[in-house]
C-alpha cells in the first residue's frame, strides 16, 4: 500500500498543458530557429544581395535598350512608308502615260522624257529601300502577290503568275503594295461529245 502512495506522489511528466519535456524542447529549437531567421543579415549578406538586384536591374536596363533601339531602328527605316504608299499612282501614271503613246516618230521624245522622270522616281525609291515585287513566271505568293483572276494557261505551269496587272512593291522586305496578277490554272478537261460516247 505503501508503494501505491509512492506511485502516487511521483512527479507528473506532463506539464500542466499537457505537453512533454520532448514536446518542451521541440518547441524551444523552432523558437531558435526562428530567432535565427528573424536576425539581420550581416554586412556580406546585405552587399551581395543588393549586387544581385544590382545586376537584375542592370541586365534589365540593358534588355529595354536593346529594344528601344530596335523599336527607334524600325520606326526610321518604316517611316516613310505612306509616303510611298502615296507616290506609288503617281509612277503607275507615268507607266500607263508612257505606254499608251503611239508608237512612232512624233511620239518618241515624249516616251522618252516620261521613260526618264520613271527612272528618276525608280532610283529615288531604290535609295530609300523600295524596290518592284518580281512577279512574272514566278509562282505565285499569296504574300506578295493578289490575285485578280485564274487564267487556264497550258503553256506554264499551275499557280503560276502568267501576267502582271499592276507592280507591286516592298520596302525593306516589307510588302507595302502586293502586284496584282494573273495566275494560270491548267485547262479544264474537255467533255467528251456526245457521239463519243
Amino acid at each position: 500500500m505503501a508503494d501505491d502512495n509512492a506511485d502516487s506522489q511521483k512527479p507528473d511528466p506532463k506539464g500542466p498543458d499537457g505537453s512533454t519535456p520532448a514536446d518542451l524542447e521541440r518547441e524551444l529549437e523552432e523558437t531558435e530557429a526562428c530567432a535565427e531567421e528573424a536576425r539581420p543579415p550581416t554586412p556580406e549578406e546585405e552587399l551581395a544581395r543588393l549586387r544581385d538586384k544590382l545586376k537584375r536591374v542592370e541586365a534589365e536596363f540593358v534588355n529595354e535598350t536593346k529594344r528601344i533601339r530596335r523599336q527607334a531602328e524600325g520606326d526610321r527605316k518604316y517611316a516613310i512608308e505612306t509616303v510611298i504608299v502615296d507616290l506609288l499612282p503617281v509612277i503607275d501614271a507615268l507607266h500607263g502615260a508612257r505606254d499608251g503613246l503611239a508608237d512612232d516618230e512624233a511620239s518618241k521624245p515624249m516616251r522618252e522624257g516620261l521613260s526618264l522622270v520613271e527612272q528618276q522616281l525608280q532610283g529615288v525609291f531604290k535609295r530609300y529601300g523600295v524596290s518592284s515585287i518580281e512577279a512574272q513566271g514566278k509562282p505565285f505568293d499569296p504574300a506578295r502577290h493578289q490575285a485578280m483572276m485564274m487564267v487556264e494557261r497550258d503553256d506554264v505551269d499551275p499557280q503560276t503568275v502568267c501576267d502582271v496587272l499592276r507592280v507591286g512593291y516592298e520596302l525593306h522586305g516589307r510588302v507595302v503594295r502586293p502586284a496584282e496578277v494573273l495566275v494560270a490554272k491548267a485547262p479544264a478537261a474537255e467533255a467528251p461529245a456526245a457521239g463519243d460516247e
